[in-house]
């Protein structure tokens, strides 16, 4: 799979990757040989693609690497702990933001990765730039590679000023073990990351060089971005439509059905996959066809999929011995298996220890009474949520407690997975575990249309938020709906309502289900899984191996509409965003109603989980340039109020087991809920402390609140 990608040549780039953080030319040089080959032309050229490579593993490791194999580290800048989504424990930085400091590892890890990548990238402009001896096939290809090189460059400096705001610059190689750069604002940053952008942007095939390589409108897509974070409404608008009408490159919304399962009429659980919304979902698929065998690759790099800009590459089977593809040496020794599937599969109730209780009351009348005392021991989520049907034994199955009537016969699923479909494959990590990460959509994110309380989705007819794309009533290992299960639940609870000890005195009653016995239960998103799943030979377990979008042209639409609302142009504005919402089923959204609420909220239904959503509420907080926000959010600063701090403040998940004295708000439904205590200032992250003690020659100001 995928060895026609940019990773074919990954294991090339180990040769020079070492040196890659704190080269200097002549090293660099010494890996080049002046030989010509087979096509004519200097392997000096091969030397660039080479350190363009890795570059690329840089990015694709930010994309697959820990936040993959249990860390939470990588989903930062997707937006963790934000407005859409968060992470199970409240006791990390971005569930319980005071511990947040410039010691954590946190930003150290995005702080240490986008400068490596930025001395990569500048690596490889310096050898274009600096050395005329270099010999290229063309002069076009010699541009086109730098304008990978400077388009690397930029999406780093890119995630650093949306995380850190200010930051040190440079656009040449280091040459000594340090930061020796200048210090700049974020808006002079974002001028220096434009500029590199729109050469990209003139230089850059519209054709990716390799499968994951970036182009045109890649480049076009993010200088779009940064001309709106710099009040350049028009230049916006103009860039993200040169990608929109095909300027660019052949790029459109799917509104027809593609992939590896294109024929599937519905899914497993019988929904209709009719186009277009049936297109959206075969945006997601894995290499899995409907046999369960495993296509060439998945769904975001078939060539029929005409709105992927950008796709970043998994290539699990390199650096694994137990693949056919597989071997010692490849750059993605740290990323084992894809386990994006377990991160965000529901962490459904299974039993074991923590899922067990008992009941002791006072019914004399009772035959198993004993000094007419009653004790029942049970699993709180019942053995149908706990246990597989009488007869069925998976392998790997356990046996549930002895004592536990309600479970005979039948076999205990909690030893397989804390995250399981009775219907699908089974989602797990590396050595056949579930991986220790999970992360919760926030209920603004998870509660359906026509929900009592606030929710983000306003029809219901819009794919992305239905059954469909957001299972929230999954099958459980007895092959019946959590609806169904919970109801026998309560069912059960009131039953024993009544309990009392001898005296007559009621006792607590511990079949009531508790939040943090809930807690866990999240709905399932089928843009992170799949139902079905390759067979691969080398192992008895599936895994949802979909490579990851880092730019849908979906986005540009909303980037222009955004530059358009700035521009005070709200029919513009709604008319891109209602292209995106027609593909979906969504209804129209009038001009009237087009403000920077909407366009965040329609951000979320088109791109939860894929967008870097802390980019987009950083750049929206505290920028001068932003004076459309201001109707919503009229207050910007680090010490009162911004965007971030609100729309966190407002939606984010409130962890409602562990209060920790955290303001409260009373819900539609009367209910007292906690509300995030994020703090203005955490709009921007602090610079890692690293970061500034490693510049002696410059003068590296804290972050405030920091």
């Amino acid at each position: 799979m995928k060895l026609n990608n940019i990773f074919a040549i990954t294991t090339a780039a180990l040769v020079i990757l070492g040196g890659l953080s704190s080269c200097n030319d002549k090293a660099f040089l010494e890996e080049i040989s002046y030989q010509n080959d087979s096509d004519g032309f200097y392997q000096s050229e091969r030397a660039m693609e080479i350190g363009l490579a890795a570059c690329y593993s840089n990015v694709q490791y930010m994309v697959f690497g820990n936040q993959r194999g249990g860390s939470d580290h990588n989903w930062m800048v997707n937006g963790m702990g934000l407005d859409s989504f968060a992470p199970t424990g409240a006791n990390t930085a971005f569930s319980n933001w005071p511990t947040l400091n410039a010691d954590s590892g946190y930003p150290r890890h995005w702080g240490d990765y986008m400068y490596k990548l930025v001395n990569r990238a500048n690596t490889v402009v310096d050898m274009i730039d600096k050395h005329d001896e270099i010999v290229y096939s063309t002069a076009t290809k010699k541009n086109e590679l730098r304008g990978e090189a400077v388009f690397m460059r930029a999406y780093a400096y890119r995630i650093l000023a949306g995380m850190f705001g200010a930051l040190v610059y440079s656009d040449h190689m280091t040459t000594e073990a340090r930061y020796d750069y200048e210090m700049l604002s974020r808006e002079e940053a974002w001028a220096k990351i434009a500029e590199d952008f729109k050469w990209a942007e003139e230089n850059l095939p519209a054709k990716p060089r390799l499968t994951g390589t970036v182009t045109k409108a890649a480049a076009a897509h993010f200088l779009a971005e940064t001309y709106i974070a710099l009040g350049r409404f028009d230049d916006a608008e103009k860039a993200a439509t040169r990608v929109i009408d095909q300027t660019n490159g052949d790029y459109k919304l799917m509104t027809t059905r593609f992939g590896n399962r294109k024929s599937d009429a519905v899914d497993r659980y019988g929904n209709s996959l009719a186009a277009p919304q049936g297109a959206y979902w075969d945006l997601f698929r894995s290499s899995a066809k409907s046999d369960g065998t495993a296509a060439t690759d998945s769904n975001p790099n078939d060539p029929e999929n005409k709105e992927a800009i950008w796709v970043a590459q998994i290539h699990y089977e390199a650096g694994q011995d137990s693949y056919p593809l597989g071997g010692s040496g490849d750059s993605w020794f740290r990323m084992h298996v894809p386990v994006l599937e377990s991160t965000w599969a529901p962490w459904l109730p299974m039993g074991g220890k923590n899922g067990t209780r008992s009941q002791t009351w006072y019914d004399p009348s009772n035959e198993d009474a004993e000094d007419g005392y009653v004790t029942e021991k049970f699993y709180i989520f019942t053995a149908d949520a706990t246990c597989f049907p009488e007869g069925v034994e998976p392998a790997g199955a356990g046996t549930p407690a002895s004592d536990i009537p309600e479970a005979k016969g039948r076999k205990l699923a909690y030893n397989l997975s804390t995250r399981m479909d009775s219907l699908a494959c089974r989602t797990q990590g590396l050595n056949n575990a579930a991986t220790s990460l999970g992360l919760y959509g926030t209920e603004y994110v998870t509660r359906p249309y026509g929900d009592i309380n606030e929710t983000v989705w306003d029809d219901p007819n819009d794919f992305r938020g239905s059954e469909v794309m957001i299972q929230r009533d999954p099958y459980l290992p007895s092959g019946k709906r959590w609806s169904v299960v919970k109801a026998q639940i309560e069912a059960r609870a009131a039953a024993h309502e009544g309990d009392v000890d001898k005296d007559g005195k009621k006792v607590k009653n511990n079949y009531i289900l508790t939040v943090s016995d809930t807690v866990n239960v999240t709905p399932r998103y089928w843009k992170f899984s799949d139902d079905r799943h390759p067979n691969l030979a080398q192992t008895v377990n599936c895994y949802y191996d979909c490579d990851w979008y880092l730019i849908r042209i979906a986005e540009t639409y909303l980037l222009r509409a955004e530059a358009r609302l700035a521009k005070g142009d709200k029919g513009g504005a709604a008319a891109d965003i209602n292209v995106v919402r027609a593909r979906a089923g969504a209804g129209p959204v009038a001009a009237g109603s087009v403000d920077i609420d909407y366009i965040l909220d329609e951000r979320i239904r088109e791109l939860f989980g894929e967008e870097q959503r802390w980019i987009t509420l950083s750049r929206l907080s505290c920028n001068p340039n932003a004076k459309y926000v201001l109707d919503k959010y009229p207050v910007q600063n680090a010490t009162t109020s911004n965007t971030l701090y609100e729309r966190t403040r407002k939606y984010g998940f409130g962890y409602e087991n562990d209060d920790r004295g955290r303001e409260t708000y009373v819900d539609k439904m009367g209910k007292t809920r906690h509300i995030p205590n994020i703090q203005p200032h955490n709009y921007v992250l602090p610079i890692p402390t690293q970061i500034i003690q490693s510049n002696k020659d410059v003068k590296i100001e804290q972050n405030f609140g920091y």
